[in-house]
């Protein structure tokens, strides 16, 4: 986006009104003038916003002390512009345009109750939102869903692929500026999308799930506990479900059980709910 002091510098800031108009007209019509230009940040990021066209700000003309000038301020489609551009970055962006609640493929009860508790979420974000169980039956698709939701309302999502993220946390936990700085992005976040929560690969066996380490967990209980305490909106997805969580750490599944809400979903194993294999075929 152009910058709003360059902006500025482009527009005549008369400190007071022409004498054949009446106070502020001027100012007025190089505003309106201003607004009704189209910019081309939808270009880039593919939202269109109708308020401000395109440009990022919206131009006024203010009166102080009886004199007139016009300013320009950011206009509110920046802050979803800025979330897309990190969603585009994380690689959550690509997965919004396929992983909707239309898209959601509802044939089973069940189904049909995680679109019903994901929407109603989405809705009237308050708490956390937990999908846990079985793997490729959605999970990920349904928490993308709410999250396309709430940035299209405006609010600010924050991404964490457990898996990367973690490793990088850990990695830099002896520099502790450094590591601070870098978990604060996901402790402050008004939103916070955390995708295969615990997923660290597979242990020897091909159903062994490799468990987290005290490592993990301390960096998962610093995080959950400041989102839990701080009543930060935060979205979960894992192939745990609440009963190994709890055999992982009471106090850690306790804060995700506690901020449900309604309450945690977790899909019972069973391998024909696994979207991932419906294209297998014997021959």
């Amino acid at each position: 986006m152009e910058a709003i002091q360059d902006v500025m510098k482009k527009l005549p800031m008369n400190t007071g009104s022409v004498c054949n108009y009446e106070p502020g007209m001027s100012e007025r019509m190089k505003a309106e003038t201003a607004n009704s230009e189209n910019g081309k940040l939808n270009q880039k990021d593919g939202y269109d916003c109708q308020i401000c066209r395109n440009k990022g700000y919206i131009i006024r003309a203010v009166e102080e002390n009886g004199f007139w000038r016009i300013v320009a301020q950011e206009c509110q489609c920046m802050k979803i512009r800025r979330t897309i551009r990190r969603m585009e970055k994380s690689g959550l962006k690509n997965l919004m345009r396929d992983y909707t609640f239309g898209k959601f493929e509802v044939s089973e009860n069940w189904q049909k109750t995680v679109q019903n508790a994901a929407a109603s979420y989405a809705k009237s974000p308050q708490g956390w939102f937990f999908i846990g169980g079985q793997s490729g039956c959605g999970k990920t698709h349904i928490c993308t869903a709410i999250c396309r939701e709430l940035i299209l309302q405006g609010l600010d999502v924050v991404y964490m692929l457990w898996r990367g993220e973690i490793t990088r946390l850990k990695a830099m936990v002896t520099d502790v500026d450094k590591y601070d700085n870098n978990i604060q992005l996901f402790k402050r976040a008004e939103v916070l999308y955390i995708d295969d929560f615990f997923k660290m690969g597979r242990g020897v066996g091909n159903n062994d799930i490799q468990k987290p380490t005290m490592a993990d967990i301390n960096i998962a209980f610093e995080l959950l506990n400041y989102r839990s305490i701080n009543n930060l909106q935060t979205i979960i997805s894992s192939e745990f479900n609440i009963a190994e969580l709890l055999e992982i750490d009471q106090a850690l599944a306790g804060r995700i059980v506690e901020n449900a809400n309604p309450m945690p979903i977790v899909i019972r194993p069973d391998i024909k709910k696994n979207y991932r294999l419906k294209k297998v075929g014997e021959i």
